[in-house]
Order: structure tokens, then C-alpha cells, then sequence
């Protein structure tokens, strides 16, 4: 017994979230919770990585349900009750296939009651297999110019940062394209570079650059498009740039910080009748030792929650705070929605909260 508890004290020191993990009040504790397999081939398939975890309670814990970013990845695990101060794990499958560059997945997972709950992520950068400038390319754009990415994401940039992201256009055809941009949306600090031209067979490069001034509105999701003009036509589709803007924080990993708590953080209202606002309340605190700040509160369509922008919560207390989604008209339909909160938690700055309601 004494073994297992040193082995135990060990483990728990050694997980390098392990502290912010159980601050959430979780009793699911993971060695790690990103895992980045480096450089991959998309050729070679499949890749894995069995992710380790403890259950720190007295009280047997049994997973229930893990939920993923992308179909490309699947996870495999047991649904038998693991013990207190006992180990568990969970294999996480990544599939490659149709995918270039970074990517950064997701993984939700949820214990039976829902009371424990665990954030995974998983990186890699995908080498695509080799292929022509055609399969290479294959969003159309306008006429013969085509593009690689529909969508420019840029991740988190803190205030006062200028960050550019490249996005390669080609010309398959056989004649020179003149080029232009057309930008739209609110822009929030956004500029674009494009060559005047592209040559026939040529590769291009789009330069968007976001550069985020200091100020207390600059947080939060950031959203702009990019329309594509060539000879005179503009695209059918836009290129969809994206940002999450958050403040810089310090590196002194001694000074105190909040910590952010949702339970849950995802709102399931069951089967509803159709057309009809329906509302939950749940919990969010800060088991932290500094004051936590909702830097910004973004309900999307549909959607509502108590909390605003600039709201605080003092360290060690919480709120029971309401959520609200609007339901489809339509029967047998599942109505998605989310709500954003950006707030100056280190760790983990933007969180989703997801919300779901199903028609009957």
C-alpha cells in the first residue's frame, strides 16, 4: 500500500496540468493532456497515442462518452469503473488522410454522472502525398486560380502582437491572371498582400496579417474574409480568417493566477417541443488564487448566458449562471449552439461552451 501511494505522489507531481486539472474538481487526472506527434505522412495512415490518467477520488469513476473536433480522429477506451487511486487510459487514432500542415484536434472526455470531465488535445503537422498542382489545388477560386486552404486560422494572438499567416493560390490554366483581394467584415486590425498576377503554372502567396493594438475591446473571436479577384471576376467563396486575441500573459509561473471552471461545459436539454427558448443553469468559478475576468462573452445565433464582458469572479468562489438556447421549428432536428468566453485564465484563455437541443 505504501508503494502504491508513493507511486500515486509521484505520478501526481510529475503531470505537468495535474494541479489545474484537479482544481476543476475533476477526479479524471492526466499524465499529459496534449500529445503532438510531430511530423507525419499522411501516406503512412493512421497514427495513435494512448493518453494515461488516475482517478485521485476515493469513489470508483467509470467514462461514459468522449467527444471529438473532427471524425478524422477516434478514440478507443474501456467503459469499466476504475477505482480510486487506480489507472485507466484511453487510445486517441488520428487519420491523416485529406488533411495538410498543422492540426490541432480535440478530445471531450465525460465520466457517467458528468461530474468529471477531461480536455485532451492532439497536434501534428501532415505531409500531404504527393500530387498535382490540380489535387494540390482544389478549391476553385475564380477562372483558373484555385486555392489549397478555404480557411486561414491563426489561433491565439495577444494584444499588441502583428502575426502573418500565408495562404497559396495557384493558376492551372495557361494564360497570366491578374489579381486583387476584397476584404469584408468588421477586419479588427486585419491587412492583406496580394501579387498583381499569377502566372500560368505558377504559386503565389497571399499574405494576411492580423495586428492586434492594446486595448480592452481587442479579445475575444476575431472573424474577417478574404474574396479573391481574378481578372475582374470575383471568387464564388471567401477565404475564412480567424483569430482568438487574448492579453499577454506572464511568464512567472509563481504569480497568481485564475483558473477557470465550467461544469458542464456541455449543456444537453434533451428532446424539446419545437420553436421554444429552453434554459439550464449551470456552475462557473474560479478555483484560482486571482481575480478571473471575462475578457469577452460571445453568445452565437440562438443563444444566450447570463454572464457579460468585463464580469469578475473573486478566487475560490462561484457563479450559477443560466444558459439559453432557442430550438429549430423543424422535427427530429438537432440545434447546435456555442457561446465563447475569453477571460485571463493562462491556461486555457478561450473556452467553448457547447449547448444542444434536439427537436421532437
Amino acid at each position: 500500500m505504501k508503494a502504491k501511494t508513493l507511486l500515486a505522489t509521484i505520478l501526481a507531481l510529475s503531470f505537468g496540468v495535474a494541479q489545474a486539472q484537479e482544481e476543476l474538481n475533476s477526479a479524471l487526472v492526466f499524465e499529459t493532456y496534449e500529445w503532438d506527434f510531430g511530423q507525419i505522412e499522411e501516406a503512412d495512415g493512421v497514427v495513435q497515442h494512448t493518453f494515461r490518467f488516475m482517478n485521485i477520488s476515493n469513489n470508483p469513476i467509470q467514462i461514459d462518452n468522449v467527444a471529438t473536433s473532427c471524425g478524422c480522429t477516434t478514440v478507443l477506451y474501456s467503459t469499466q469503473p476504475v477505482a480510486g487511486g487506480e489507472y485507466g487510459e484511453l487510445t486517441v487514432a488520428f487519420d491523416p488522410s485529406r488533411t495538410e500542415g498543422r492540426v490541432l484536434r480535440e478530445v471531450e472526455v465525460f465520466t457517467k454522472d458528468r461530474r468529471n470531465y477531461a480536455s485532451l488535445m492532439i497536434t501534428a503537422d501532415v505531409n500531404p502525398i504527393p500530387m498535382g498542382l490540380e489535387q494540390l489545388y482544389p478549391h476553385l477560386l475564380a477562372g483558373n486560380v484555385k486555392t489549397n486552404a478555404k480557411r486561414c486560422n491563426f489561433g491565439y494572438i495577444t494584444q499588441g502582437e502583428s502575426v502573418t499567416r500565408i495562404v497559396r493560390v495557384a493558376n492551372v490554366g495557361d494564360k497570366t491572371a491578374k489579381l486583387s483581394v476584397v476584404t469584408t467584415g468588421n477586419r479588427y486590425g486585419m491587412s492583406v498582400e496580394c501579387p498583381e498576377s499569377v502566372a500560368p503554372q505558377e504559386i503565389v502567396s497571399i499574405h494576411i496579417t492580423y495586428n492586434i493594438g492594446k486595448g480592452k475591446n481587442h479579445f475575444g473571436m476575431a472573424r474577417d474574409t478574404v474574396w479573391v479577384v481574378a481578372d475582374g471576376v470575383k471568387s464564388q467563396e471567401p477565404i475564412v480568417v480567424n483569430a482568438i486575441r487574448v492579453e499577454k500573459f506572464s511568464d512567472n509561473e509563481n504569480k497568481p493566477k485564475p483558473v477557470l471552471r465550467i461544469e458542464p461545459a456541455y449543456v444537453d436539454f434533451g428532446q424539446k417541443a419545437p420553436g421554444k427558448i429552453y434554459k439550464k443553469t449551470i456552475v462557473i468559478g474560479n478555483t484560482g488564487n486571482a481575480d478571473l475576468i471575462f475578457r469577452n462573452v460571445e453568445a452565437m445565433e440562438g443563444t444566450a448566458i447570463s454572464i457579460e464582458t468585463g464580469q469578475v469572479i473573486k478566487p475560490g468562489k462561484e457563479l450559477k449562471v443560466t444558459v439559453a438556447i432557442t430550438n429549430s421549428n423543424v422535427p427530429r432536428t438537432a440545434t447546435l449552439g456555442s457561446i465563447n468566453l475569453t477571460t485571463n485564465d493562462p491556461t486555457r484563455p478561450f473556452r467553448e461552451l457547447r449547448l444542444q437541443v434536439d427537436t421532437k
